[in-house]
């Protein structure tokens, strides 16, 4: 998705003037740092050095903090404390961390209870406390020294209804006070479960609760942004936005969204947005507001994607996101849609914040622009760039006493964000002071402004994967949510199946499909239990049939070489991977599986079908035990059964499988794809039983 702006050439000469500025807002920062905040600064600084202090500094907050248990969290906390290092924590800290460590032997609660305490402390600069006058008293504290504040009722993606209305009512309620004027609200904290592959539905609910915001952000002055957090949000969160404030009840109400500029494709709706509002402010005079991130959850997006065998949605390196960041700046800040488009410079970066400023005022449009920075991580320099002329709205998270094991997240994800060697925020506890930090972070604010002109905005997560060649084992990646075309194909074929009226589904016996007078029904558990197909059951003949079907097939197939069983096992897998989207549309209406339930069974699935065909090269002098009966419960209906089958086919097994009575047509794909990959049906009968005297035939 390529950005519709192309990048002004113009811009570059800006940097220097951006490097001398920075150099300014140092020292005028150093000059404003109050004792506290120097402390607080030296303590960071210090906890940068090392590593292991990170580590167990992200123990403490994120582990000892949540847990309950007493004897769990003092236990937590002893191997933390054993990582506490002088040049870490400080004499004082280092130390005392220690000696409350062995303490906590004999003492676990109230060491526990002061370690609550003291992380508590460390961090209220951070996280504010939401109670009303802490709040108020702080909020009117910052309005003194001109700086406003943008509330964050913290907390993180939600599970069910009752927590997300919860988490709204609290929203609700912190818009209602006379201080607040300004909040900031992620989808995914307000609205559970949102589910991607049903992304009209999604929007719609999201809606529904949008709307409540709006109204009420109208009733007492409050600005709402939309905040983002994970990558498959993006497109639902955006969608929501227009469609919500094109209402002609919100159509001329001001309103702000949040772009992360380690996403490519953040190019693309920032120009979606801005055509959009520009149409929009021609209708109605109604303004929206685009807060430019970097983005916080990068290692989530990683780990989620090497997880699933996807392409990473992020930029692979901190140098790619300055870029996209700056080139994001480059396309906002123009006089065609100033007024229609507000833009937010949220960063702590220096030079990149002082760049926007002057290509601001080289545009004409400095008052287009608005400078946000995080509450409680560089204070003196929000003081600095205020007194300069530029207001600052500090992004403030905040939460009651009896959440605050819940909000550590945000700290954590704090630490894990700007502890990187290449990261400005932790250059910039002694930049001012250390020429060469300072020469470090000024190469790089110069890289990010030349690569601006070359950054790819195209989606580094909707790429072409290489089909898997040869016989070697690896993991079947899982289909991807956010990918257009799986969305469209899953839907499609969930719409089929859906459709079917009364399959029929035979036994397979001796190569032939056998429709018997005895039937069972197969129904929907998604809908009440309709009926959707019926079911041929083997009767002792049956069972005498297929028995002396596998026995006398069994020769033929033991007697293949080993290569030629897995290259039927290989050709099987790709079978079922092209069929993924069908597989995953029966089991929805054959188990009640939801589309991120069964995906993963499938890939375990092909997983299993290759793994045992490539294991099989193994098995060295050893001799197949004959015919092999499969009989696989119902909660796993494709992948379970699947791994049995092929592990006995493979080994030069017959197989006769009996499927869960409650799954029947999920096992008739199983043996439609293997048979499709050339595994004889001799070899592989399908026999569904009753649990009756001759089911216990078949299995006795």
């Amino acid at each position: 998705m390529p950005s519709i702006f192309e990048t002004d050439a113009e811009l570059d000469r800006l940097a220097a003037t951006a490097i001398e500025r920075t150099k300014a807002l140092m020292k005028e920062s150093d000059k404003l740092r109050d004792r506290r905040e120097k402390a607080n600064r030296k303590r960071v600084a210090r906890l940068f050095k090392d590593p292991e202090a990170i580590e167990a500094t992200i123990t403490l907050t994120d582990e000892v903090m949540r847990i309950s248990s007493v004897k769990s969290s003092s236990r937590i906390f002893r191997r933390a404390a054993k990582k506490a290092s002088i040049t870490g924590f400080g004499p004082l800290n280092g130390i005392g961390l220690h000696a409350i460590g062995v303490l906590s032997h004999a003492l676990p609660t109230p060491v526990v209870a002061a370690v609550h305490q003291r992380v508590r402390a460390l961090s209220k600069d951070l996280i504010l406390a939401s109670e009303v006058e802490k709040l108020s008293k702080h909020m009117g504290k910052r309005s003194d020294k001109g700086i406003a504040l943008n509330i964050n009722v913290l907390g993180e993606a939600v599970l069910g209804d009752h927590e997300a209305e919860l988490r709204f009512q609290s929203i609700l309620e912190m818009m209602r006070r006379p201080e607040v004027n300004y909040i900031s609200v992620k989808l995914s904290s307000i609205v559970a479960q949102l589910i991607i592959i049903d992304v009209e539905g999604s929007i719609t609910r999201v809606s529904e609760k949008m709307r409540i915001l709006y109204r009420e952000a109208q009733q007492h002055g409050v600005f709402v942004n939309l905040d983002m957090e994970e990558y498959r949000d993006l497109p639902m969160t955006v969608a929501a936005f227009m469609r919500v404030l094109d209402e002609a009840e919100f159509e001329s109400m001001k309103a702000g969204i949040v772009l992360q500029a380690y996403l490519p494709e953040a190019h693309q709706f920032f120009g979606d947005l801005v055509q959009w509002s520009q149409k929009r402010y021609a209708r109605s005079g109604g303004s929206i507001k685009v807060r430019l991130v970097k983005g916080a959850n990068l290692a989530m997006e990683r780990a989620e994607a090497e997880l699933h065998g996807w392409s990473p949605a992020p930029y692979r390196t901190k140098s790619d996101v300055d870029a996209s960041y700056v080139r994001l700046i480059d396309a906002a800040l123009r006089s065609e849609h100033s007024k229609a488009v507000r833009i937010g410079i949220a960063s702590h970066n220096l030079f990149h914040m002082t760049w926007a400023i002057e290509v601001a005022k080289s545009r004409g449009v400095l008052d287009q622009i608005d400078i946000e920075m995080l509450e409680g991580m560089a204070n003196a320099e929000a003081l600095a760039v205020t007194r300069a002329g530029q207001p600052v709205l500090l992004y403030a998270p905040v939460t009651r006493k009896d959440d605050f094991a819940a909000a550590v997240a945000y700290l954590v994800r704090r630490l894990d964000e700007n502890t990187s060697d290449e990261n400005y925020l932790k250059a910039a506890f002694e930049i001012s002071k250390n020429p060469k930090k300072f020469k470090e972070q000024e190469e790089r604010f110069l890289k990010s402004i030349s690569e601006r002109h070359t950054i790819t905005t195209e989606s580094l997560r909707h790429v072409e994967h290489t089909q898997q060649a040869g016989q070697t084992f690896e993991n079947e990646r899982n289909a991807d949510p956010t990918e257009p075309n799986f969305i469209n194909a899953v839907s499609k074929a969930i719409k089929k199946v859906r459709a079917i009226k009364d399959q029929e589904i035979p036994l397979v016996i001796n190569g032939k499909e056998v429709f018997t007078k005895e039937q069972e029904e197969g129904t929907d558990p998604s809908d009440n239990g309709k009926v959707w197909y019926h079911y041929s059951v083997g009767s002792t003949k049956d069972v005498d049939t297929a028995i002396a079907t596998a026995k006398k097939a069994q020769e033929k197939w033991s007697a293949l070489s080993i290569q030629e069983r897995t290259d039927i096992l290989f050709k099987a897998a790709n079978v079922m991977a092209k069929a993924t989207t069908e597989t995953i549309a029966v089991m929805s209406r054959d188990a009640g599986k939801t589309v991120a339930e069964a995906d993963p069974e499938v890939a375990e699935a092909i997983d299993f079908a290759r793994f045992y065909a490539t294991t099989a090269q193994n098995f060295g002098e050893s001799t197949p035990l004959g015919t092999i009966l499969v009989i696989p419960p119902w909660n796993f209906p494709y992948a379970i059964p699947m791994g049995g089958v092929c592990a006995a086919l493979a080994a030069g097994n017959t197989v006769i499988l009996k499927p869960a009575p409650e799954t029947v047509a999920t096992a008739w794909e199983i043996v439609s794809h293997l048979w499709a990959g050339g595994v004889p049906q001799d070899v592989l009968q399908f026999l569904p039983m009753r649990d009756d005297e001759n089911g216990k035939y078949l299995v006795t």
